[in-house]
């Protein structure tokens, strides 16, 4: 919870720095949420390089990536934003994280987004037998 409270505040303030700070409290938790989907497909990814496809259910992984994100926006919206939540956060972390680097707020989706094309890329070629 630490850890998702200092993202949220390091892309709340990002947010605000850009300009929005009308829709920062909401935007800085949809970046939360699609930084995990990516963490999810690349997850997802890695496995079927592994998994013949005679056991792949695809639609299976569908309904649950979509149930995943939904569930993700509702959960980390309750405990992030939800009647002003994100204000007592923001107090908490504001003489904490004063200064102190965004190294983790920027390794956070770039690892992400990373995993993902890696996954991606393996995947293809794979399926041209390169791999």
């Amino acid at each position: 919870m630490r850890f998702l409270e200092y993202l949220y505040c390091k892309y709340y303030s990002f947010q605000v720095r850009l300009g929005n700070r009308d829709i920062a409290p909401f935007s800085s938790m949809l970046i939360i949420v699609f930084t995990f989907m990516l963490y999810y497909f690349s997850i997802f990814f890695f496995g079927i390089l592994f998994v013949p496809k005679e056991f792949l259910n695809m639609n299976i992984f569908k309904y649950i990536s979509i149930f995943l994100f939904f569930f993700l926006i509702i959960l980390l919206y309750l405990l992030l934003v939800h009647k002003g939540k994100y204000k007592g956060i923001l107090e908490k972390y504001e003489k904490e994280l004063k200064g102190k680097r965004r190294l983790g707020a920027i390794l956070f989706p770039l690892l992400a987004f990373l995993l993902f094309n890696l996954g991606w890329i393996l995947k293809m070629l794979q399926n041209q037998g390169r791999f």
